[in-house]
């Protein structure tokens, strides 16, 4: 009997496991690595914030929002070269490979912070909340660092 009741335990935990694992199979698999935001100048209403999003699960992903308290909105933005002229526009979110990673830098795609509440300064820890389509909601803080340590 003793016997019996082991193995009925063994079987429903592991089919609860593999429920677990079938329910939700990309939770929290994409990885945010060196979070950055750029220190404002006084008087100045805008930033922009740098990461590297990595998606090590074999599905990909989209980051479809970012919002952040102390701006009245977070845009995800693409700047690139069209003959001599350098272009930023919005974007309606930014596609995370498969097995991939997607870097926004200076110079490049990027997020701006529009018609920030208070400026935000050096040392200062700024906390977004990232959007994906699969992996849901993650909770990042963003280092605030000058613009001449964004050139290193």
């Amino acid at each position: 009997m003793l016997n019996t009741i082991r193995k009925m335990a063994v079987i429903l935990l592991s089919a609860s496991s593999i429920y677990a694992v079938m329910a939700d199979p990309v939770s929290k698999t994409v990885q945010i690595t060196s979070p950055q935001v750029r220190v404002t100048l006084p008087g100045q209403s805008v930033s922009s914030a740098y990461m590297t999003i990595e998606n090590p699960s074999a599905v990909a992903d989209r980051l479809v929002s970012v919002s952040f308290s102390g701006a009245k909105e977070v845009q995800i933005h693409e700047m690139k070269m069209d003959g001599n002229t350098m272009k930023m526009r919005q974007l309606s979110g930014l596609d995370i490979p498969a097995n991939g990673k997607v870097e926004l830098r200076p110079g490049g795609n990027h997020l701006m912070l529009i018609d920030l509440k208070e400026p935000i300064q050096d040392g200062q820890a700024v906390k977004m909340t990232l959007q994906f389509e699969k992996a849901g909601k993650i909770e990042v803080a963003f280092p605030a660092k000058s613009m001449s340590s964004h050139m290193h």
